[in-house]
Protein backbone atom coordinates (compact mmCIF):
# COMPACT_ATOMS: atom_id res chain seq x y z
CA UNK A 1 0.00 0.00 0.00
CA UNK A 2 1.72 3.35 -0.72
CA UNK A 3 1.72 6.28 1.28
CA UNK A 4 0.80 9.24 -0.02
CA UNK A 5 2.47 12.07 1.32
CA UNK A 6 1.02 15.63 1.26
CA UNK A 7 3.12 18.76 0.26
CA UNK A 8 3.08 21.34 2.21
CA UNK A 9 2.61 24.40 1.04
CA UNK A 10 5.00 26.61 3.34
CA UNK A 11 4.24 30.87 2.71
CA UNK A 12 7.73 32.39 2.05
CA UNK A 13 8.19 35.20 4.31
CA UNK A 14 9.17 38.12 2.77
CA UNK A 15 11.76 40.96 4.22
CA UNK A 16 11.23 44.12 5.21
CA UNK A 17 14.75 45.82 5.59
CA UNK A 18 14.65 49.19 7.16
CA UNK A 19 17.39 51.67 7.37
CA UNK A 20 18.20 54.40 9.09
CA UNK A 21 21.47 56.15 6.90
CA UNK A 22 22.80 55.79 3.47
CA UNK A 23 26.07 53.65 5.12
CA UNK A 24 24.03 51.01 6.25
CA UNK A 25 22.61 50.29 2.54
CA UNK A 26 24.22 47.65 0.45
CA UNK A 27 25.42 48.84 -3.40
CA UNK A 28 22.80 46.07 -4.35
CA UNK A 29 19.74 47.60 -2.87
CA UNK A 30 20.27 51.44 -3.27
CA UNK A 31 17.24 52.54 -5.35
CA UNK A 32 17.62 53.75 -8.72
CA UNK A 33 15.33 56.86 -8.30
CA UNK A 34 14.90 59.24 -6.05
CA UNK A 35 13.01 58.99 -2.61
CA UNK A 36 11.83 60.91 -0.40
CA UNK A 37 10.33 61.07 3.63
CA UNK A 38 7.14 60.52 3.75
CA UNK A 39 5.93 60.12 0.13
CA UNK A 40 8.43 57.26 -1.64
CA UNK A 41 10.04 55.95 1.01
CA UNK A 42 9.09 52.71 0.89
CA UNK A 43 9.53 50.74 -2.27
CA UNK A 44 9.68 46.78 -3.94
CA UNK A 45 14.14 45.72 -4.48
CA UNK A 46 14.94 42.00 -5.13
CA UNK A 47 12.34 40.71 -3.60
CA UNK A 48 12.41 42.63 -0.27
CA UNK A 49 10.54 45.55 0.29
CA UNK A 50 12.97 48.36 1.54
CA UNK A 51 12.49 51.33 3.82
CA UNK A 52 14.84 54.62 3.78
CA UNK A 53 14.57 56.80 6.73
CA UNK A 54 17.89 58.72 6.68
CA UNK A 55 15.73 61.83 5.97
CA UNK A 56 14.83 61.36 9.70
CA UNK A 57 18.40 60.74 11.11
CA UNK A 58 18.22 64.19 12.12
CA UNK A 59 15.24 64.22 14.01
CA UNK A 60 15.37 63.36 17.94
CA UNK A 61 14.68 60.34 19.45
CA UNK A 62 11.28 61.14 20.84
CA UNK A 63 9.55 62.02 17.33
CA UNK A 64 12.08 59.00 15.45
CA UNK A 65 10.36 56.50 18.04
CA UNK A 66 6.67 58.54 16.80
CA UNK A 67 7.75 58.23 13.31
CA UNK A 68 8.31 54.45 13.44
CA UNK A 69 4.50 54.04 14.86
CA UNK A 70 3.25 55.37 11.83
CA UNK A 71 5.73 53.72 9.14
CA UNK A 72 4.47 50.46 10.49
CA UNK A 73 0.94 51.49 9.44
CA UNK A 74 2.51 52.76 6.38
CA UNK A 75 4.22 49.30 5.58
CA UNK A 76 1.21 47.21 6.50
CA UNK A 77 -0.91 49.52 3.30
CA UNK A 78 2.07 49.14 1.03
CA UNK A 79 2.53 44.92 1.88
CA UNK A 80 -1.06 44.60 0.89
CA UNK A 81 -0.90 40.72 1.13
CA UNK A 82 1.38 37.96 2.10
CA UNK A 83 3.70 37.17 4.87
CA UNK A 84 6.91 39.28 6.00
CA UNK A 85 9.62 40.07 8.86
CA UNK A 86 11.58 42.65 9.64
CA UNK A 87 15.40 42.93 9.03
CA UNK A 88 16.39 46.40 11.28
CA UNK A 89 19.18 48.20 10.80
CA UNK A 90 18.39 50.99 13.47
CA UNK A 91 20.01 52.68 15.99
CA UNK A 92 19.20 50.27 18.94
CA UNK A 93 18.12 53.39 21.37
CA UNK A 94 14.83 53.16 19.28
CA UNK A 95 11.87 51.71 20.10
CA UNK A 96 11.43 48.76 17.35
CA UNK A 97 8.12 47.68 18.52
CA UNK A 98 6.22 50.58 17.57
CA UNK A 99 6.50 49.57 13.92
CA UNK A 100 4.99 45.93 14.84
CA UNK A 101 2.26 48.08 16.55
CA UNK A 102 2.02 50.63 13.35
CA UNK A 103 1.89 47.88 11.36
CA UNK A 104 -1.29 45.83 13.85
CA UNK A 105 -3.09 49.14 13.80
CA UNK A 106 -3.30 49.84 10.54
CA UNK A 107 -6.26 46.78 10.04
CA UNK A 108 -8.70 48.86 12.17
CA UNK A 109 -11.97 49.06 11.21
CA UNK A 110 -14.97 50.94 12.71
CA UNK A 111 -17.87 49.65 10.35
CA UNK A 112 -20.37 48.73 13.53
CA UNK A 113 -22.62 50.96 11.23
CA UNK A 114 -21.86 50.39 8.06
CA UNK A 115 -24.61 47.76 5.60
CA UNK A 116 -21.69 47.27 3.40
CA UNK A 117 -18.18 45.99 4.94
CA UNK A 118 -14.57 46.74 3.16
CA UNK A 119 -12.80 43.35 2.94
CA UNK A 120 -9.11 43.21 2.89
CA UNK A 121 -6.85 39.84 3.37
CA UNK A 122 -4.48 41.51 5.89
CA UNK A 123 -0.53 41.23 5.65
CA UNK A 124 1.29 39.25 8.18
CA UNK A 125 4.32 40.70 10.31
CA UNK A 126 6.09 37.84 12.73
CA UNK A 127 7.94 39.31 15.49
CA UNK A 128 9.25 38.78 18.67
CA UNK A 129 7.10 41.14 20.71
CA UNK A 130 3.55 39.81 19.31
CA UNK A 131 2.20 38.98 23.12
CA UNK A 132 2.99 42.63 24.05
CA UNK A 133 1.77 43.98 20.95
CA UNK A 134 -1.63 42.24 20.58
CA UNK A 135 -1.99 42.82 24.25
CA UNK A 136 -1.52 46.76 23.06
CA UNK A 137 -3.64 46.32 20.08
CA UNK A 138 -6.48 45.09 21.87
CA UNK A 139 -6.42 48.23 23.77
CA UNK A 140 -6.04 50.93 21.36
CA UNK A 141 -9.39 48.25 19.59
CA UNK A 142 -11.22 49.18 22.69
CA UNK A 143 -10.36 52.75 22.95
CA UNK A 144 -11.00 53.67 19.41
CA UNK A 145 -14.30 51.45 19.23
CA UNK A 146 -15.69 53.29 22.35
CA UNK A 147 -14.80 56.95 21.23
CA UNK A 148 -16.08 56.01 17.89
CA UNK A 149 -19.62 54.78 19.02
CA UNK A 150 -22.40 57.87 18.91
CA UNK A 151 -23.88 58.96 21.80
CA UNK A 152 -27.29 58.19 20.88
CA UNK A 153 -25.72 54.34 21.62
CA UNK A 154 -23.05 55.30 24.17
CA UNK A 155 -24.43 57.03 27.59
CA UNK A 156 -22.85 57.33 30.86
CA UNK A 157 -24.11 53.86 31.49
CA UNK A 158 -23.53 52.04 28.72
CA UNK A 159 -19.66 52.97 28.91
CA UNK A 160 -19.48 51.77 32.47
CA UNK A 161 -21.00 48.77 31.00
CA UNK A 162 -17.79 48.67 28.59
CA UNK A 163 -15.23 48.79 31.07
CA UNK A 164 -16.87 46.02 33.40
CA UNK A 165 -16.81 43.83 30.20
CA UNK A 166 -13.48 44.77 29.13
CA UNK A 167 -11.58 44.63 32.57
CA UNK A 168 -13.79 42.08 34.07
CA UNK A 169 -11.02 39.50 34.42
CA UNK A 170 -9.07 41.15 36.53
CA UNK A 171 -11.39 44.45 38.52
CA UNK A 172 -14.07 44.13 40.79
CA UNK A 173 -16.78 46.90 39.91
CA UNK A 174 -19.29 49.17 41.01
CA UNK A 175 -21.18 52.76 40.32
CA UNK A 176 -22.89 55.31 42.64
CA UNK A 177 -25.86 57.17 40.94
CA UNK A 178 -28.97 58.77 42.53
CA UNK A 179 -29.51 60.42 45.75
CA UNK A 180 -26.14 58.52 47.21
CA UNK A 181 -24.35 60.35 43.92
CA UNK A 182 -25.92 63.69 44.94
CA UNK A 183 -24.67 63.38 48.12
CA UNK A 184 -21.08 62.00 47.95
CA UNK A 185 -20.12 63.26 44.42
CA UNK A 186 -22.37 66.85 44.24
CA UNK A 187 -20.48 68.46 40.69
CA UNK A 188 -20.39 64.86 39.77
CA UNK A 189 -24.50 64.99 40.30
CA UNK A 190 -24.72 68.82 39.34
CA UNK A 191 -23.26 68.40 36.04
CA UNK A 192 -25.28 65.46 35.13
CA UNK A 193 -28.49 66.42 36.52
CA UNK A 194 -29.63 68.37 32.98
CA UNK A 195 -29.85 64.74 31.26
CA UNK A 196 -32.31 62.48 30.25
CA UNK A 197 -33.35 59.27 32.73
CA UNK A 198 -31.25 57.21 30.57
CA UNK A 199 -28.06 59.41 30.62
CA UNK A 200 -28.36 59.88 34.09
CA UNK A 201 -24.89 60.90 35.91
CA UNK A 202 -22.41 57.87 37.47
CA UNK A 203 -19.22 57.77 39.34
CA UNK A 204 -17.86 54.15 39.20
CA UNK A 205 -14.96 52.54 40.44
CA UNK A 206 -13.12 49.57 39.23
CA UNK A 207 -10.28 47.86 41.57
CA UNK A 208 -7.66 45.33 40.28
CA UNK A 209 -8.62 42.53 41.78
CA UNK A 210 -5.61 41.11 43.79
CA UNK A 211 -4.17 44.06 45.53
CA UNK A 212 -0.41 43.26 44.99
CA UNK A 213 1.35 45.39 47.35
CA UNK A 214 1.12 48.80 49.52
CA UNK A 215 1.82 50.80 46.19
CA UNK A 216 -1.33 52.07 45.14
CA UNK A 217 -2.25 53.92 41.56
CA UNK A 218 -5.78 55.78 41.23
CA UNK A 219 -6.48 56.38 37.81
CA UNK A 220 -9.01 58.82 37.06
CA UNK A 221 -11.49 59.61 33.43
CA UNK A 222 -13.83 62.10 32.45
CA UNK A 223 -16.36 60.61 30.51
CA UNK A 224 -18.43 63.15 29.25
CA UNK A 225 -20.85 60.97 26.75
CA UNK A 226 -21.93 64.00 24.69
CA UNK A 227 -20.81 67.92 25.74
CA UNK A 228 -23.84 70.30 24.24
CA UNK A 229 -21.93 73.05 26.29
CA UNK A 230 -24.70 73.26 28.47
CA UNK A 231 -26.44 76.37 28.87
CA UNK A 232 -23.12 77.91 27.90
CA UNK A 233 -24.17 76.31 24.48
CA UNK A 234 -21.53 75.25 21.94
CA UNK A 235 -21.62 76.66 18.01
CA UNK A 236 -22.59 73.85 15.86
CA UNK A 237 -19.40 73.20 14.57
CA UNK A 238 -17.91 73.47 18.56
CA UNK A 239 -20.35 70.33 18.97
CA UNK A 240 -19.21 68.00 16.05
CA UNK A 241 -16.33 65.92 17.73
CA UNK A 242 -18.42 66.18 21.56
CA UNK A 243 -18.86 62.39 21.23
CA UNK A 244 -15.45 62.10 21.96
CA UNK A 245 -15.71 64.06 24.69
CA UNK A 246 -15.27 61.31 27.08
CA UNK A 247 -11.72 60.28 25.58
CA UNK A 248 -10.39 60.55 29.08
CA UNK A 249 -12.40 58.18 30.38
CA UNK A 250 -12.14 55.54 27.26
CA UNK A 251 -8.20 55.88 27.58
CA UNK A 252 -8.34 55.47 31.59
CA UNK A 253 -10.06 52.35 31.09
CA UNK A 254 -7.37 51.49 28.48
CA UNK A 255 -4.20 52.24 31.06
CA UNK A 256 -6.25 50.20 33.64
CA UNK A 257 -6.18 47.30 30.89
CA UNK A 258 -2.78 47.53 29.88
CA UNK A 259 -1.17 48.32 33.86
CA UNK A 260 -3.75 44.90 34.59
CA UNK A 261 -1.51 42.86 31.68
CA UNK A 262 1.91 43.76 32.93
CA UNK A 263 1.11 41.88 36.41
CA UNK A 264 3.00 44.78 38.26
CA UNK A 265 3.01 44.64 41.62
CA UNK A 266 0.68 47.45 42.95
CA UNK A 267 -2.91 48.19 44.07
CA UNK A 268 -5.27 50.12 40.81
CA UNK A 269 -7.99 51.92 41.57
CA UNK A 270 -10.02 53.23 38.09
CA UNK A 271 -12.32 56.04 38.75
CA UNK A 272 -14.51 57.08 36.07
CA UNK A 273 -17.02 60.44 36.15
CA UNK A 274 -19.53 59.66 33.83
CA UNK A 275 -21.81 62.30 32.26
CA UNK A 276 -24.13 63.74 29.61
CA UNK A 277 -23.89 67.65 29.49
CA UNK A 278 -27.19 68.42 28.40
CA UNK A 279 -29.22 71.32 27.54
CA UNK A 280 -32.90 71.56 30.04
CA UNK A 281 -34.83 72.71 32.50
CA UNK A 282 -32.93 70.85 35.20
CA UNK A 283 -29.07 72.02 33.46
CA UNK A 284 -27.22 74.00 35.50
CA UNK A 285 -26.84 77.58 35.24
CA UNK A 286 -23.82 80.04 34.90
CA UNK A 287 -23.45 81.78 38.87
CA UNK A 288 -25.15 78.69 40.25
CA UNK A 289 -22.77 77.67 43.38
CA UNK A 290 -22.53 73.67 44.64
CA UNK A 291 -20.59 72.78 47.61
CA UNK A 292 -17.61 70.18 46.37
CA UNK A 293 -17.01 66.89 47.62
CA UNK A 294 -14.24 68.19 50.00
CA UNK A 295 -16.66 71.13 51.39
CA UNK A 296 -15.56 73.76 49.55
CA UNK A 297 -18.10 75.77 47.31
CA UNK A 298 -17.76 76.20 43.50
CA UNK A 299 -19.18 78.88 41.36
CA UNK A 300 -20.07 77.70 37.66
CA UNK A 301 -18.20 80.45 35.82
CA UNK A 302 -19.07 78.69 32.67
CA UNK A 303 -21.42 75.72 32.24
CA UNK A 304 -18.80 74.41 29.48
CA UNK A 305 -16.13 74.29 31.94
CA UNK A 306 -17.80 70.82 33.27
CA UNK A 307 -15.33 68.50 33.04
CA UNK A 308 -13.11 70.32 35.80
CA UNK A 309 -16.40 70.04 37.87
CA UNK A 310 -16.49 66.47 38.11
CA UNK A 311 -12.86 65.81 37.83
CA UNK A 312 -12.57 67.84 41.21
CA UNK A 313 -14.88 65.27 43.34
CA UNK A 314 -13.03 62.29 42.28
CA UNK A 315 -9.94 63.24 42.71
CA UNK A 316 -11.09 64.35 46.20
CA UNK A 317 -12.08 61.06 46.32
CA UNK A 318 -8.86 59.45 45.43
CA UNK A 319 -7.07 61.61 47.30
CA UNK A 320 -9.04 60.23 50.80
CA UNK A 321 -7.15 56.81 49.78
CA UNK A 322 -3.89 57.74 50.30
CA UNK A 323 -2.68 56.89 47.52
CA UNK A 324 1.19 56.75 45.50
CA UNK A 325 -0.34 58.34 42.43
CA UNK A 326 -3.21 59.93 40.96
CA UNK A 327 -3.50 60.24 37.11
CA UNK A 328 -6.05 61.41 35.24
CA UNK A 329 -7.02 61.54 31.53
CA UNK A 330 -9.65 64.19 30.13
CA UNK A 331 -10.49 65.98 26.90
CA UNK A 332 -10.44 69.12 28.91
CA UNK A 333 -9.56 72.40 27.02
CA UNK A 334 -9.49 73.11 23.49
CA UNK A 335 -6.41 75.44 24.93
CA UNK A 336 -4.17 72.48 25.13
CA UNK A 337 -4.96 71.98 21.32
CA UNK A 338 -4.48 75.35 20.46
CA UNK A 339 -0.87 75.44 22.30
CA UNK A 340 0.06 71.83 21.31
CA UNK A 341 -2.28 70.66 18.25
CA UNK A 342 -4.06 67.33 18.14
CA UNK A 343 -1.17 65.52 18.22
CA UNK A 344 0.41 66.21 21.40
CA UNK A 345 -1.57 66.04 24.79
CA UNK A 346 -0.29 68.26 27.27
CA UNK A 347 0.72 67.17 30.84
CA UNK A 348 0.64 68.97 34.27
CA UNK A 349 2.67 67.64 37.74
CA UNK A 350 3.09 68.48 40.48
CA UNK A 351 6.30 66.74 41.26
CA UNK A 352 9.20 67.57 39.02
CA UNK A 353 11.44 64.29 39.37
CA UNK A 354 8.07 62.67 38.45
CA UNK A 355 7.65 65.20 35.45
CA UNK A 356 10.81 63.93 34.25
CA UNK A 357 10.42 60.72 34.51
CA UNK A 358 7.55 61.22 32.44
CA UNK A 359 8.75 63.10 29.43
CA UNK A 360 11.55 60.67 29.52
CA UNK A 361 8.93 57.35 29.35
CA UNK A 362 6.97 59.41 26.72
CA UNK A 363 10.57 59.65 24.56
CA UNK A 364 11.34 56.04 25.06
CA UNK A 365 8.11 55.02 23.75
CA UNK A 366 7.33 57.79 21.73
CA UNK A 367 4.23 58.44 23.01
CA UNK A 368 3.89 62.18 22.40
CA UNK A 369 3.24 63.78 25.60
CA UNK A 370 4.14 67.56 26.67
CA UNK A 371 4.41 69.43 29.97
CA UNK A 372 2.52 72.43 30.34
CA UNK A 373 3.36 74.27 33.36
CA UNK A 374 1.32 74.98 36.97
CA UNK A 375 1.98 78.39 36.81
CA UNK A 376 0.44 79.91 40.30
CA UNK A 377 0.33 83.18 39.07
CA UNK A 378 -2.36 82.88 36.94
CA UNK A 379 -4.49 81.19 40.24
CA UNK A 380 -5.71 84.44 41.09
CA UNK A 381 -8.41 83.86 37.83
CA UNK A 382 -10.30 81.70 39.96
CA UNK A 383 -10.73 83.67 42.75
CA UNK A 384 -15.23 83.82 42.90
CA UNK A 385 -16.96 87.28 44.81
CA UNK A 386 -19.15 84.58 46.37
CA UNK A 387 -18.06 81.50 46.62
CA UNK A 388 -14.26 79.35 47.18
CA UNK A 389 -13.55 79.44 43.72
CA UNK A 390 -14.86 79.80 40.46
CA UNK A 391 -14.20 76.86 37.54
CA UNK A 392 -12.79 78.61 34.87
CA UNK A 393 -10.59 81.54 34.53
CA UNK A 394 -11.15 85.54 33.63
CA UNK A 395 -9.25 85.50 30.89
CA UNK A 396 -9.18 84.22 27.48
CA UNK A 397 -5.43 83.25 27.94
CA UNK A 398 -3.68 79.99 29.64
CA UNK A 399 -6.85 78.44 29.40
CA UNK A 400 -5.10 75.02 29.90
CA UNK A 401 -3.25 76.39 32.68
CA UNK A 402 -6.17 78.01 34.70
CA UNK A 403 -7.62 74.37 34.40
CA UNK A 404 -5.06 72.40 35.69
CA UNK A 405 -4.80 74.90 38.45
CA UNK A 406 -8.26 74.35 39.83
CA UNK A 407 -7.59 70.71 39.96
CA UNK A 408 -4.49 71.29 41.66
CA UNK A 409 -6.58 72.53 44.48
CA UNK A 410 -8.41 69.50 45.47
CA UNK A 411 -4.99 67.78 45.61
CA UNK A 412 -4.43 67.12 48.65
CA UNK A 413 -1.63 65.89 51.13
CA UNK A 414 1.35 66.47 48.38
CA UNK A 415 0.39 63.17 46.47
CA UNK A 416 1.86 62.98 43.32
CA UNK A 417 -0.14 63.81 40.40
CA UNK A 418 -0.25 64.07 36.47
CA UNK A 419 -3.00 65.35 34.96
CA UNK A 420 -3.23 65.03 30.97
CA UNK A 421 -5.10 67.15 28.53
CA UNK A 422 -5.33 64.99 25.31
CA UNK A 423 -7.61 65.31 22.05
CA UNK A 424 -8.18 61.50 22.04
CA UNK A 425 -9.16 62.19 18.25
CA UNK A 426 -6.57 61.77 15.44
CA UNK A 427 -7.04 62.97 11.88
CA UNK A 428 -5.35 62.80 8.62
CA UNK A 429 -1.85 63.43 8.59
CA UNK A 430 1.21 63.04 6.50
CA UNK A 431 1.59 59.62 7.17
CA UNK A 432 -1.65 58.27 7.75
CA UNK A 433 -5.70 58.80 6.48
CA UNK A 434 -7.30 57.11 9.61
CA UNK A 435 -9.81 59.80 11.35
CA UNK A 436 -11.66 58.66 14.65
CA UNK A 437 -10.94 58.10 18.09
CA UNK A 438 -7.76 57.48 19.62
CA UNK A 439 -5.33 56.25 22.68
CA UNK A 440 -2.93 59.27 23.54
CA UNK A 441 -0.25 58.76 26.11
CA UNK A 442 -1.54 55.08 27.69
CA UNK A 443 1.88 53.41 26.37
CA UNK A 444 4.11 56.44 28.30
CA UNK A 445 2.31 56.26 31.33
CA UNK A 446 2.51 52.83 31.58
CA UNK A 447 6.39 53.09 30.91
CA UNK A 448 6.27 55.35 33.82
CA UNK A 449 4.38 53.17 35.95
CA UNK A 450 6.73 50.09 35.09
CA UNK A 451 9.76 51.88 35.54
CA UNK A 452 8.42 53.54 39.38
CA UNK A 453 6.50 50.25 40.28
CA UNK A 454 8.20 47.37 38.60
Amino acid sequence: MKTIKKKSKLKKKIPILVFFAKGQIPKKLNNDNSYSFPSNFIFRKNDSICVFLDEILHLNKFQKNYYLFHIGAKLNKFCKQGSFFIDYFGSKELNERNLHLGWELANYRFEKFKIVKKKRNAPSLFHNHQNQVDNEKRVFYFVRDLINTPANVLGPNEIFNAARDFLKNSYNSKKISGSLLKKNFPLISAVGQGASKKKQPLFCELKLKKARSKKKVCIIGKGVSFDTGGLNLKTGSGMALMKKDMGGAANSIGLAKLISSHKLEIDVNLMLCLVENSVSSNSIRPSDIFKSRDGRYVEIGDTDAEGRLILADAITYACELKPDLIIDMATLTGASRVALGIEVPSFFCNDDDLSMELIDASQEVGDPLWQLPLWENYSNQLISNHADIKNIGNSFFGGAITAALFLKEFVKYNIPWIHVDLMAWSKPNRLSSYEGGEAMGIRALMQLIEKRFG
